[in-house]
């Protein structure tokens, strides 16, 4: 059957940093284009202002911003032009877009809290440009962020101010008192239905988290949007790591940073096949580290004593501990297998140490009686972090949480920006200045540059993926950030408008292969020798190169999820224009990668 006929109207998208058009698999022309309409589908990533269209029938062109009409009706008597309908269908990633004037990516940056410290924080990115910090100029047009937490049809709020100039601000909502007491009653009903009162369980309440923005002081442009889950714990989570001294003998300590004047508590527990009768550990700290004290966890099973010596860059402690009594009885229902304290150290960050290296090691060595001084010793060398400021989070800030990794056709790599800040205790948020640690899960999908500053795909990457992870971390404080990578399904489908093109029977063009001979006075040899030196003129065709765009499973299956659904393929022609060619020139030729013009009788074919 013939093809459809439609208005040749070439239509393009302006003023979006990128857009694609979409065609369907299934058709070469949108259904609702006719002689007097023509009808286009895009997608636009990054869609930051008004898309502004623009429809060109040489050697005619009109633009007209989306949503609004192409022209004014015609004046009275003259007749009405062809119309031209305009379909741009945005159709935006899986990143939730921000306000219609903000993008805004909230991260919520505490999963639990409790009356300890009942603070619920949320950092708000702005719509943030590495090229670009906000101008002081501009801050106060900054609109406001409002968090929103919800607990058994009760709303508690709390609202920041985008701050230049990063466009950036802290939510800290502190969570009334009343809503742990609920959580702590519920749990202490559950643990008297409970038949086992020896193994209490420990119940968190959830409450749901939401954000919008809206003007500072007026009214939200926005409906609240979903954050996540927050849990209320009526019990004070220890933020603590433990680490092995030897086989039967471990160390608790805080994994937290520490500052300048406070003090932490370290623990030393063995294990229940512990047999000694008497051990000594040795403490060597660095300068701006004591061990002011030590006890025993149970001072009627062990008796210690702490000798101190302190040196120019160091300060030693050995502390000698001996058997008293046999350990009491492991009462009913405790799990055997869990290390009991025995010894707890004080710890002290001495005051006007703040210009030091903030990782302070500690070396820890366990020693025994009759052991062969000569003999290999095990040492740990566990280090504390110090800082003058409260860190609490590390935020990696990006522009864009979706790549579309087009290096396989271009050749040219995709990156994203990267700009970590820390965020303290109070909202203050800073620029990182440490050195920072950054890894990509997986190296196939999405890379990352040495200094952290980039993500990027360079097109050696041999897959998509939804939720590629990429980690950051300084000292302690780790954060990540997850992506959406959408890479090429190969092979491209490569389809020309009409594979037959024929003679235009009496058109001709100059270039044939006697057109330099020298010419002739008479007239009539002129003719005949202007007539040899024309070529004929045969037809032209449009190309277009498409491609599915895709991400495949983390977990290795095989179903794989298409940008923007299976049904669509992005047209990528201006993309690959520079890599496409035709097999044989002397056949036909390509002009401006998108254009196939006949220039003799022949087959041949178009390759990228």
């Amino acid at each position: 059957p013939p093809g459809p006929v439609f208005l040749p109207a070439e239509l393009e998208v302006l003023g979006v940093p990128e857009s694609y058009r979409l065609q369907r698999v299934d058709q070469d022309v949108a259904p609702n284009s006719s002689l007097h309409t023509r009808s286009e589908t895009f997608l636009l990533l990054r869609a930051g202002s008004q898309p502004l269209v623009q429809a060109t029938y040489p050697p005619f062109n009109i633009r007209q911003v989306t949503g609004s009409p192409v022209s004014p009706g015609p004046p009275q008597g003259v007749p009405a032009p062809t119309a031209i309908l305009v379909s741009l269908q945005e159709v935006s990633m899986e990143s939730s877009p921000g306000s219609a004037a903000w993008a805004i990516r909230a991260v919520s940056l505490e999963s639990s809290v409790s009356p300890a410290e009942p603070v619920a924080r949320q950092d708000n990115p702005g719509n943030w440009d590495s090229s670009r910090d906000w101008e002081h100029s501009r801050a106060r047009d900054l609109p406001c962020v409002t968090l929103h937490a919800h607990h058994r049809g009760r709303v508690a709020r709390g609202t920041c101010h985008l701050q230049a100039p990063l466009g950036v601000c802290v939510v800290e909502l502190e969570i009334p008192a009343r809503w742990f007491s609920l959580g702590s009653l519920h749990s202490h009903r559950s643990r008297r239905r409970d038949s086992d009162p020896v193994e209490p369980v420990e119940r968190s309440e959830p409450a749901e988290l939401h954000y919008s923005v809206g003007e500072c002081g007026g009214r939200e442009r926005e409906a609240p949007r979903f954050l996540g889950m927050l849990e209320l714990r009526a019990g004070e989570p220890e933020r603590r790591q433990e680490v092995r001294l030897d086989e039967k003998v471990l160390l608790r300590v805080p994994n937290v940073p520490l500052r300048p004047g406070q003090r932490f508590t370290a623990t030393i527990a063995l294990r229940h096949n512990f047999t000694a009768d008497s051990l000594t550990l040795r403490i060597k700290a660095k300068k701006g580290l004591q061990v002011v004290s030590a006890h025993p966890a149970i001072p009627i099973t062990w008796s210690v004593h702490l000798e101190r010596s302190r040196g120019p860059k160091h300060s030693t402690a050995v502390v000698t501990c001996r058997r008293l009594g046999d350990i009491p009885a492991i009462p009913d229902g405790s799990r055997v297998s869990e290390p009991a304290a025995f010894l707890h150290l004080e710890v002290a960050v001495e005051n006007g140490t703040g210009g030091l290296a903030p990782a302070r090691p500690l070396t820890w060595q366990v020693e025994y009686p009759g052991q062969d001084p000569e003999a290999q010793k095990d040492k740990l060398v566990w280090e504390i972090q110090v800082s003058e400021r409260d860190v609490r989070a590390l935020v990696p800030l990006v522009q864009e949480l979706e790549i579309l990794n087009t290096a396989p056709l271009t050749g040219i790599p995709r990156a994203i920006p990267v700009k970590l800040v820390a965020v303290e205790a109070g909202g203050g948020v800073s620029e990182l200045t440490d050195p920072v640690g950054c890894e990509s899960a997986d190296k196939q999908v999405l890379q990352v540059s040495d200094s952290c500053d980039l993500v990027f795909v360079g097109g050696k990457e041999s897959r998509g993926a939804r939720g590629a992870r990429v980690d950051f971390w300084v000292r302690r404080l780790r954060a990540e950030l997850s992506f959406s990578v959408w890479a090429p399904l190969l092979p491209l489908r490569v389809q020309l408008g009409d594979p037959i093109l024929e003679q235009l029977r009496g058109w001709r063009l100059p270039g044939g292969p006697d057109s330099a001979v020298v010419e002739s006075e008479d007239p009539a040899e002129e003719l005949e020798r202007r007539a040899r030196g024309c070529r004929p003129q045969f037809q032209r065709t449009g190309l277009r190169v498409l491609a599915h765009f895709v991400a495949h499973p983390l977990d290795g299956g095989r179903h794989l999820s298409y940008l923007p659904g299976p049904e669509w393929l992005l047209d990528v022609t201006h993309l690959v224009a520079a890599r496409t060619r035709v097999q044989d020139p002397r056949v036909a030729s390509l002009e401006a990668g998108a254009v196939v013009v006949g220039r003799e009788p022949g087959v041949t074919s178009v390759e990228v």
